[in-house]
C-alpha cells in the first residue's frame, strides 16, 4: 500500500504529534481532576455521576504534568496554565479540559485540538455577572463615585469638586456585541443611553433587532461619549485601544474594560489620562495579573478606577460555571449533546446529529475508498450532498470524508478534530457544495476527487433508516451506478464491457485461495464497465498484476475498509463497542406503554379543566371519545363503548361481577393477569369453572374442549408471556349459547378484533395508545346488554363497578357518557390526543402495521443472534405487542444486569420480563414505537448481552 509521504504530496515537512484516547478511556474509571478553587457543587455534581473526583486548590506547573495522565477530565479556573506540556503528557488518557468560566486565554486550544482533547468553556455563566459590574463601572465613572468616596473618609466634604455626568442621553460605543455585550447594551438603554456597536460577525440586522446600531470601528471611536470592551483577546484585538485608537476618540470619553487584558495598551491609557483626553478609565483586568509594579501609576490615577478582575466574583455566577461544567463533562462521558465546546465545532455536531453517525460512518468510508483507488498525487477535494437531511451538514461529513483519506496513507494518527486542519497543512483544497437536486436515494453524499491522473469520484447513501438497520451504501463509483457494501477486503477493476472477465478474475481468486464474498457491477453504453468484488483476505500485489495482465483489464486497484459500525465511535472518543444508533424514545415498557411520536403534553388542550364531568361540554368531550374510539376500531353500531373506572383491571371486573353467574364458564388463560381472572372466578365468585389454561409461559393451551354452551372468559394478548389468541379466535363458535368475556387491553388498536366473537371487552388507555392509568373503556355487543337485563349478580356488585340501575336493567347511561365515577378530564384529552393520531397515521390499518413492523424487527434479531429467542414459540400465538424474549445461558441475576445496563446507558427503560415470568426481556411493540427504535435497540440488547454473559 503506498502510504501518502511529504514527498507524494510535494508538501514542506509537517509535524505529526498527534494522539487519542482509547475507547477504554471512557468507559472505565472516569477520574476527574480540579486544580482550582471552585464552588462545591462541582464536586458534587462529578460524584452524584459516579466520578471519582480530586479536588485542589492549586497544583504546580511541574506536578500536574506529572498528575495528568491519570484523569479523564481537568477541569480549570484561571489559575492553572493548561500548557502543550500539559496535554502531551495526559493525551494517552485525558479526554476533555473543562475551563469553569469564559476565557480559555490560560488553555493551549491548539495543543488540545492536535491531541484531540476537547476543550469546553462555560460562555453563559458569567453573563449577568459580567453585565452587572460593566454598568457599575461605567455609573462609577460617570459620577467619580471611589474618589468621592475616598475624600468623605478622609474627613472632606467636597460637593463641588465631585460634579459627575448623567448617562441618560449619552452614546454607549460597545467593541463586541456577544451576550455580555448585549445584556450591557440592553440594561444602559433603560437609563436613556444611545447604543451603537462594532462586531465583525454581527449583521446591521442581527444588531438592529437588539436596538444596537450596527458602526464600524472608527465610528464607535468618534461618537461614543463612554466605550465598554467586549472581545476575546486575539492577534487581531492586542492593543486595540491603542494611542492611535485613544486620539480618534471624542475629548472626554471614559473607557471600561472587562473583557480581557491586553486588549487595552496601558502605557498608553495612562498618557491620554494624564492628558485629559480620555476623562476616566475602569479597568477589572490587566495584561499580566495581578498586575505589575510597572502600571502602578496607571493604578494609582485619579481618574482610574480599578478592580481586581471581578466580572464572575458573584455567589451566584460562581455557583452556575461551577455546575455548568461539571454538567458538560458528565454529558461527554454520558454520550449526550455537548455544549460549549470551543476548540471544535465539528466535535460538538457529531455529538448533537447522531442521527447522522450513519452518514458519518458512510463519508470516511467513501474518502478511505478513493483514495486508495486513485494512482497519482491528490491536488482538491469536493464534498457535495443532496436531501435534507444532509443539508447545512457539509463540515461535519468533510471532516468524517477527510479522517477516512488521511488514516490509510499517513504515519500520524487522524481523528475527526485534527483531521480538516490536518489536510489544510497538506495543502489540499477542500471544497462544499450542497445540490438542490432530487435524487432516487433521498440523502446522498458524493466526494469527487481531482488528482494529476484526473477526476474519481463515489456517491452514496444509507439504506434502511426508519424500517431497517441503517446501512451505509456506495450507489455511484466513476460514473457507474453500482451497489456496494462498503467494508473489508475489495478489489476494484475497470474493463472493456466483453464476456469472460468475471469467470477470469474469479478463476485467478480461486487459485490463490482467496474466497470471494460478492461482486458489485456497473455498466456504461460507451462499452466500459466496473466492478468491485469484496473477498475475505489481502490481495497480494503479485496477484493484482495478474489481473492487470487480462485482456480488456483498463485499471486495477486494491483496498482496505473496516468492518462495519465500528470507526465513528472511536473517533468521538466513545466505547466503539457500543451501537452507534440509540433508540430516540428509549420506553419500551408495557404499561404505562409509550407515548405516540411527537407527543407534548403541553399542546395538550386545558379549557375544559376544572369543569365538571356531567355539564354538557364534559358529557361532549367523554362521548368523543367513546364515538371515536368506537370508529377508528370499526366496533360495530350497535354496540355500545363507555369509559370505565379503575383502568383495564376495574372494567374487567365489572364485567365479571356483572356478566357472569348464570351459566357455567370455561377460563382460557396462558398468562399471569388470565390467571388472576380465574382465580377469581373460583375463589370470589364460586363459580362452575372449567380450567383451560397452562402453567407454562410462552405456550397457548389446547382450547378444543371450549363449549358454546358456557360462557367464557380470557385474555386476547398475554401481557405477561407474550402470548396471543390465533387470528379470528377460531375457538370461539359462532353459534354460541354462552357470552363471551374478553380482555383486550394489550391488544386493540395493534390486532384485528374479531367483534363478532367478543360479547364484552375491555382495555385500558394506557397501553396501545400510550395513554395515562386510571381509566378504561369496556365495549358491550347487544348480547351482552341482553345479559344485564334478564339477569341479576349472586353477590354484592360495588357501586363503582355496578352496570345495572335500580330496577335492575342496564345503565347504558354509562355508554353515554355519564360515567359511573368522575374521570380525568385531563386523562380524556390526553387519551383523545392518541385517537387523533392514530388517524392521522390511516387509523387502525396502520397501527397494526406499526405493531407488525416492529415484531419483525425483533425477529430480524431473533435470526441474527443465536442466544436469542422467542418465548413464545409459536408464530401463530406469538404477540406483536407484549413481545418476550429469553437470553439463552444468562443466569436470573445477568438478565437483571442487562436490563440495567440499558438503563443506565438510557436506551431502554422497563424491559424486564414480568416478576412471574421466565427471566428474559419483555419489550412492548404497540403501534406508538417506532420500528427505527426497536430496531436500534435490538443491537443494544446484543451489545449489553455481550457485556454482561459473555465476558
Amino acid at each position: 500500500m503506498l502510504r501518502l509521504t511529504r514527498t507524494v504530496l510535494g508538501l514542506p515537512g509537517f509535524t505529526g504529534g498527534f494522539s487519542f484516547s482509547s475507547a477504554a478511556a471512557l468507559a472505565a474509571a472516569r477520574k476527574v481532576l480540579i486544580s482550582d478553587p471552585i464552588d462545591p457543587i462541582c464536586v458534587s455534581t462529578f460524584e452524584s455521576a459516579g466520578f471519582e473526583v480530586d479536588a485542589r486548590d492549586k497544583v504546580p506547573a511541574d506536578e500536574l504534568v506529572e498528575l495528568i495522565k491519570s484523569y479523564d477530565a481537568l477541569v480549570v479556573r484561571s489559575g492553572t496554565q493548561v500548557t502543550s506540556e500539559v496535554l502531551a503528557a495526559g493525551a494517552g488518557k485525558l479526554r476533555v479540559v473543562g475551563r469553569a468560566g469564559t476565557g480559555v486565554d490560560n488553555i493551549d486550544v491548539d495543543a488540545a485540538t492536535a491531541s484531540g482533547i476537547m476543550v469546553m468553556n462555560t460562555p453563559g455563566g458569567n453573563t449577568t455577572s459580567a453585565a452587572e459590574l460593566t454598568v457599575s463601572l461605567l455609573m462609577a465613572l460617570s459620577r467619580d463615585i471611589p474618589n468621592a468616596t475616598t475624600s468623605l473618609k478622609s474627613g472632606k466634604w467636597e460637593r463641588k469638586k465631585y460634579m459627575g455626568t448623567e448617562l441618560e442621553g449619552k452614546t454607549l460605543g460597545l467593541v463586541g456585541l456577544g451576550q455580555i455585550g448585549r445584556r450591557v447594551a440592553a440594561i444602559c438603554r433603560a437609563m436613556g443611553m444611545r447604543t451603537i456597536g462594532y462586531d465583525p460577525l454581527m449583521s446591521a440586522d442581527a444588531a438592529a433587532a437588539e436596538a444596537i446600531e450596527a458602526v464600524d470601528l472608527d465610528a464607535v471611536w468618534a461618537e461614543a461619549d463612554f466605550i465598554s470592551l467586549h472581545t476575546p483577546l486575539t492577534a487581531e484585538t492586542r492593543s486595540l485601544v491603542d494611542a492611535n485608537t485613544l486620539s480618534k476618540c471624542k475629548p472626554g470619553v471614559r473607557i471600561v474594560n472587562c473583557a480581557r487584558g491586553g486588549i487595552v495598551d496601558e502605557a498608553a491609557l495612562l498618557d491620554a489620562l494624564n492628558s485629559g483626553h480620555v476623562a476616566g478609565a475602569a479597568l477589572d483586568v490587566y495584561e499580566s495579573e495581578p498586575p505589575p509594579e510597572a502600571i502602578k501609576p496607571l493604578l494609582e490615577h485619579e481618574r482610574c478606577i480599578c478592580t481586581p478582575h471581578l466580572g464572575a466574583s458573584t455567589e451566584e455566577a460562581q455557583h452556575k460555571v461551577a455546575h455548568d461544567i461539571a454538567s458538560q463533562i458528565v454529558d461527554v462521558f454520558e454520550d449526550r449533546a455537548v455544549r460549549g465546546v470551543v476548540n471544535s465545532r465539528i466535535l460538538a455536531e457529531l455529538m448533537q446529529h447522531k442521527d447522522l453517525l450513519p452518514f458519518v460512518e458512510l463519508a470516511e468510508r467513501m474518502g478511505s475508498l478513493l483514495i486508495q483507488l486513485r494512482a497519482d498525487k491528490l491536488k482538491s477535494v469536493t464534498l457535495s450532498t443532496r436531501g435534507d437531511l444532509l443539508k447545512g451538514k457539509s463540515s461535519l461529513l468533510k471532516a468524517a470524508a477527510l479522517k477516512g483519506m488521511l488514516t490509510p496513507m499517513v504515519e500520524e494518527p487522524v481523528n475527526f478534530i485534527n483531521a480538516p486542519s490536518m489536510a489544510t497543512e497538506f495543502g489540499l483544497s477542500i471544497n462544499e457544495l450542497f445540490e438542490n437536486k432530487p435524487t432516487m436515494h433521498g440523502n446522498e453524499l458524493t466526494i469527487t476527487f481531482e488528482g494529476a491522473d484526473g477526476m474519481r469520484s463515489v456517491s452514496g447513501t444509507v439504506t434502511g433508516r426508519g424500517t431497517a438497520a441503517p446501512q451505509p451504501r456506495i450507489v455511484n463509483l466513476d460514473q457507474f451506478a453500482i451497489d456496494l457494501l462498503p467494508q473489508g477486503n475489495v478489489l476494484y477493476f475497470r474493463n472493456d464491457d466483453k464476456p469472460g472477465v468475471i469467470g477470469a478474475i474469479t478463476s485467478l481468486l480461486g487459485t490463490a485461495n482467496i474466497n470471494v464474498g460478492s461482486f458489485a457491477l456497473g455498466r456504461s453504453p460507451s462499452g466500459a464497465a466496473v466492478g468491485v468484488v469484496s473477498v475475505d483476505s489481502s490481495i497480494p500485489d503479485e496477484l493484482i498484476d495478474s489481473i492487470a495482465g487480462l485482456d480488456g483489464m483498463i485499471a486495477v486497484r486494491s483496498a482496505k475498509l473496516p468492518a462495519l459500525s465500528s470507526s465513528v465511535g472511536g473517533a468521538l472518543g466513545l466505547d466503539e463497542s457500543k451501537p452507534v444508533i440509540r433508540p430516540n424514545n428509549p420506553k419500551f415498557g408495557s404499561g404505562p406503554c409509550s407515548k405516540r411520536p411527537g407527543y407534548d403534553v403541553a399542546e395538550l388542550p386545558t379549557g375544559i379543566l376544572g369543569r365538571s364531568h356531567r355539564s354538557s361540554e364534559g358529557l361532549a368531550l367523554l362521548n368523543e371519545l367513546t364515538n371515536e374510539s368506537k370508529r377508528i376500531l370499526s366496533v360495530p353500531d350497535e354496540y355500545h363503548v363507555g369509559v370505565m373506572p379503575g383502568s383495564d383491571t376495574g372494567a374487567f371486573e365489572a364485567a365479571m361481577w356483572n356478566l357472569l353467574g348464570s351459566r357455567p364458564v370455561d377460563i382460557v388463560h396462558f398468562e399471569s393477569f388470565g390467571t388472576g381472572w380465574y382465580k377469581d372466578a373460583v375463589q370470589q365468585l364460586k363459580l362452575d369453572v372449567r380450567n383451560f389454561g397452562v402453567d407454562a409461559y410462552g405456550e397457548f393451551p389446547d382450547v378444543s374442549g371450549v363449549s358454546p354452551a358456557h360462557d367464557l372468559v380470557f385474555t386476547y394478548n398475554g401481557t405477561t408471556s407474550g402470548v396471543r389468541v390465533p387470528d379470528g379466535a377460531p375457538f370461539i363458535a359462532d353459534n354460541r349459547e354462552g357470552i363471551t368475556l374478553c380482555d383486550a387491553t394489550s391488544a386493540v388498536f395493534a390486532m384485528d378484533m374479531p367483534w363478532d366473537k367478543l360479547d364484552c371487552t375491555t382495555y385500558s388507555w394506557q397501553k396501545a395508545l400510550g395513554g395515562e392509568a386510571a381509566h378504561g373503556t369496556m365495549i358491550l355487543s347487544p348480547a351482552a346488554v341482553e345479559r344485564l337485563n334478564t339477569t341479576t349478580a349472586s353477590w354484592p356488585v360495588p357501586k363503582v363497578f355496578n352496570l345495572r340501575k335500580g330496577d335492575g336493567s342496564a345503565n347504558l347511561d354509562i355508554f353515554k357518557g355519564k360515567v359511573i365515577n368522575t374521570p380525568s378530564l385531563l386523562a380524556v384529552e390526553d387519551c383523545l390526543d392518541a385517537l387523533r393520531w392514530a388517524d392521522s397515521i390511516g387509523g387502525l390499518p396502520a397501527m397494526i402495521a406499526n405493531s407488525q413492523a416492529n415484531l419483525r424487527a425483533v425477529e430480524r434479531a431473533v435470526d441474527r443472534f443465536p442466544w436469542l429467542s422467542f418465548l413464545a414459540k409459536d408464530a401463530a400465538t406469538r404477540s406483536s405487542t407484549s413481545v418476550c424474549l429469553e437470553l439463552e445461558g444468562a443466569t436470573p441475576e445477568q438478565v437483571k444486569a442487562v436490563v440495567a445496563l440499558l438503563a443506565s446507558e438510557r436506551v431502554a427503560y422497563d424491559i424486564g420480563a414480568y416478576r412471574d415470568a421466565p427471566p428474559g426481556l419483555r419489550i412492548w411493540c404497540g403501534a406508538t414505537v417506532e420500528t427505527a427504535d426497536v430496531e436500534a435497540l435490538m443491537d443494544w440488547v446484543a451489545w449489553a448481552y455481550d457485556e454482561v454473559v459473555r465476558k
